[in-house]
This record gives C-alpha cells, structure tokens and sequence, in this order.
C-alpha cells in the first residue's frame, strides 16, 4: 500500500484525488472489518427484536378486531389517520416497499422514522380489519432499523478499491442488511431472506453478502428465543414422479396466471388513483369503504387480516377447494390499491394456498401439498423472486420438497408477467396515451428486463456479473444504457431514465427519425 503522503500526482493534469479517495492502510481494513461484524450483529439484535415487537403489536391489533367487528366502520379513519401520521414525520404518503427498494438500488439515506411509520400504520389497518400482512411492512421496518443502527459505526465501503465518496454504497448496505435481518426473523428464514433481498436489489449488494448473513442469523436466533414470528405449518411430502412433477407444473402455471392479475390489479388501482387525483386521504377513505360494505354485506370476515391463520389452516386440514383465493385475492387489492398501509407478502402466501388446494381438483393429489406449492409459487410469480422462494420453502416445509419447489417454481416465474409488485414497470392503460402505447411497450419492457424484472437467466448473467465485479473491486451496482432505438422512442420531453443517458444528445441524433420497421 502507498501512502497517501507520498503518493505520486495524477498525470495529464488531472485533479488530485480527495481523502475520501484516499488508498487505505492494512489497519483501516482491520477496523472497517471489526466494524461490519459488530455492526451485522447489533443488526441482528436489533431487528431481532423489531420483528418480535411487529408480532405481538399487531398479533393484539388482530385479536381486537375479531372481539370487535364494528371496527370495520373505523377504517375509512384509520386510513386517514396513518396518512396524516406520515405527513407528521415528514415520510412520504405513498411510500409502499416498493419505492422503499428503489431507494436503497438509488443508495438514497432510509429515514429513521420509517420504522415506528409502518409499525403503527400496520397495526391501525389490521385493526380496522384490512386485508394486509406484516411482512412488508418489516421490509421498511428494517430497511429503517439498519440505516439507524449503523450511524455510530462509521462504515465504509472496503470492498470498493475507488473508494465511497458519496457513501451511497454504505447507505444500499446497512439498508439491505437491515431488511434481510427482519425478515429472516419474521419468518425463520435465514438464507431465504437474504437471497431474498438480493434479488429484490439485482444483486448489486452482492459484496456485502457476508455482512447480511451474520445479521440474518442472529436475527433468526433472537426470533427463537421468544419464538414468535410467522410461523407456518409442515405438510408431509410425496416421492416426487412423473405424475407430481405434472402436477408442479399445472400448480405452477395457475399461480402464474393468477399472480399477473393480482399485481395488474393492484398496479393499475395504485396508478389510476394518482392520476386521477392524487389525494392519498381521499383515496384511502374510499377504498376503506368500499372493503367495509363488501365485507359486512357478504360476510366475509375470516378473509380479513393478513391470512396467516387461514394458511395454517389450509396447510391442516385442506379441505378448502373452493373459489375461496378470489375473495381473498380482491379483498387484498381494494385495500393495497387504495393505499392502505400494509403488506402483501402474508397475503399472497395465503391466496396461493388457497389457490394450490383448489389446484388438487384438477390434479387429485394431496391438497396439504398443492397448498404447499401453490404458496411458494404464488410468492415467487407476485413479488419476482424465484430463488428467495425456492430457499424459503426448502427452509419451511423441509429440504426433501426442493425438486418439487424447483420445478413449480421455475414454471410459475416462467409464465407470469414480468413485472412483480416490487417492479419499477408502469402500468400501460393508467399511465400512457394510446397514441404512445406501442413506443412505451418498447421502453417499458426494456427498462423492466434491464432493471428490475429479470428472467430466470437474466438473473443468473446478472449474479456472475456481480461476483466478477466484486472480484475487480468495482461496485457491482447496475448502469444501464438505452440503445439508439429507444432513445428514438421516446416522445417528445421525455428524459432517458439512466445516468448514462443524461448527456446532452448529439443534434444529428435528434434530428434524425427512427428508422421504419
């Protein structure tokens, strides 16, 4: 290593580099390493207990709206309460997991009081009876935990050779870390949670993995300590032939089907609603009507909250075959797409179980297996994350179900559309003229594959990408640049999407006109 005192000048009349910049000693790495560790472990703790706490808050919110019915009514106000609780401690209104994530890929900074934010939103939905889990709620929650926890810490990014000037790369760590610590707690998922949130970033965290396991693992040791988290029932398992891999593929193919309407559904209300009138109170008002008199008129009120004692219940005894995912499914949408403060993950768990046992009417297998399956399929297709679902159902039903998990799994991401509940896609028929329709196809699926919804080998190209970079010392984070067409496509004020395309563009190029197909 050079010291930094006698280190040469950069030639051809370059401006010298900045301290931040600066080549690091052999015992600043001996120190940022002991930080990481420290830090991952305090993480751990810290989140470890955040996910306890998340449990029982809204565990007792749970147990008060089924002693209490007429909190149904209380909804429309609870909404605005939240609302008006975000707009207090200065959090955006329509923050969801969604644009949560899209700031940790940024490197932007999570706010401190994101994390009592979705505590108390969370619990003031469950308590009015709204359709909504937990789960990503303690995506934000710990994603909050993790920027706060690592202040007194002072990281770095050690694994970067070009240094950390702007510290983003810190702020996507400890974010990510913090994120997959909770989860791994709530659900007694270790190695699922952090591969889960890897995927969710495209893998551009990649180097801080070892940091993210040790906080996943102690996170998980202090969960069962108190041994409350989602905890989700064992189903026995088949010896998997050629009639259950037939079988994997038909519960596959239906939670694929269903999930793309589950995450179009929800994206187009989100979107409408925002170009409609963005009044966010207005909206969660209205939308907590209309979930109170479908519930109260049909009588449908075991299908409120997040669903995880109805998949327990399915995982049992599995004698649910009905159409009973639909109900769920539309109850969980009226409350997301109106902007209800909650989480998706629970939910979606339970409509594809539900969906998985009403699958054995066709097949006639085991419906405790096909609700196994049709709730990690189902997991995989909405959020988009086939290898976060394929570990965390190895982890939750047994290691025995892999081939099975890997081939429904792969089948259900497969044939679903390429943009999760997480994805940064637009919704076409809310958001663009139809005039546009067919340029913004272009943009929107290219931006989507690019960054954000990736296919089963997109994702493998973009882990080994990752690990090379890492390998080099460079930051694996993603840089996409858009081809001359569509840079064509875009109409006219639009801005490109990518730092690479904020240069001014060349007059030749903007003169000229897309070639004709």
């Amino acid at each position: 290593m050079v010291n930094k005192t006698t280190a040469r000048p950069p030639q051809g009349g370059a401006a010298p580099e900045s301290d931040d910049r600066a080549v690091f000693s052999v015992a600043f790495y001996l120190r940022q390493i002991l930080r990481h560790v420290l830090f991952a472990v305090t993480c751990g703790i810290v989140c470890g207990l955040g996910s306890v706490l998340l449990c029982v808050c809204v565990g007792f919110a749970r147990h008060t709206f089924l002693a209490h019915h007429w909190l149904l009514w209380a909804l429309p106000l609870l909404g605005v309460g939240q609302l008006l609780l975000y707009k207090a401690w200065k959090l955006p209104q329509d923050t969801t997991t969604e644009s949560v994530v899209r700031n940790i890929r940024l490197g932007n900074r999570t706010s401190g009081l994101l994390a009592p934010g979705i505590l108390v939103a969370t619990c003031m939905t469950i308590l009015g009876g709204g359709a909504v889990g937990k789960e990503a709620g303690a995506l934000q929650m710990g994603a909050s935990l993790g920027a706060t926890v690592s202040r007194p810490f002072h990281l770095r990014d050690i694994l970067n050779r070009n240094g950390d000037a702007d510290g983003r790369g810190i702020h996507s760590c400890v974010a990510a870390t913090g994120m997959a610590a909770e989860f791994a707690a709530l659900f007694f998922s270790p190695l699922g949670s952090g591969i889960l949130v890897l995927e969710l970033l495209g893998f551009s965290q990649l180097r801080f993995l070892v940091d993210m396991l040790i906080a996943c693992f102690t996170a998980y040791g202090v969960a069962r300590i108190f041994n409350i988290g989602d905890i989700i029932m064992k189903v026995p398992i088949p010896q998997i032939d050629w009639k259950i891999v037939g079988i994997c593929i038909i519960v596959g193919v239906c939670a694929a089907f269903f999930g793309t309407v589950f995450v179009s559904l929800v994206r187009f209300i989100q979107d409408l609603t925002r170009r409609v009138y963005k009044n966010y109170m207005m909206w969660a008002v209205v939308g907590a009507l209309i979930f109170a008199v479908v519930v109260a008129t049909t009588g449908w009120w075991d299908f409120t909250g997040s669903g995880g004692a109805m998949l327990n219940t399915i995982l049992v005894d599995g004698k649910n075959v009905s159409w009973a995912f639909a109900i769920k499914m539309l109850l969980v949408v009226l409350c997301l797409g109106f902007w209800l403060k909650g989480g998706e993950i629970m939910p979606s768990l339970c409509i594809g179980g539900l969906l998985g046992s009403a699958c054995t009417v066709m097949t006639g297998t085991d419906p405790l297996f096909g609700a196994a399956l049709g709730a990690m399929c189902f997991f995989a297709a909405v959020e988009r994350v086939p290898a976060a679902a394929f570990f965390m159902g190895c982890e939750i039903f047994g290691w025995s179900m892999a081939p099975m998990l890997a081939i429904s799994v792969f089948v259900a991401f497969m044939f679903s559309y390429p943009v999760g509940i997480y994805g940064a896609g637009l919704d076409l028929v809310a958001r663009f003229r139809w005039r546009l329709l067919k340029q913004r196809v272009l943009l929107h699926d290219l931006d989507d594959t690019a960054n954000t919804d990736r296919g089963p080998f997109d994702n493998i190209i973009q882990a080994s990408r990752a690990i090379k970079r890492v390998l080099a010392g460079q930051r694996p984070d993603e840089t996409v640049v858009e081809p001359d067409y569509v840079l064509h496509a875009l109409p006219d004020g639009q801005k490109p999407q990518n730092k690479a395309d904020s240069t001014p563009p060349d007059t030749t190029r903007k003169a000229s006109k897309p070639p004709r197909s």
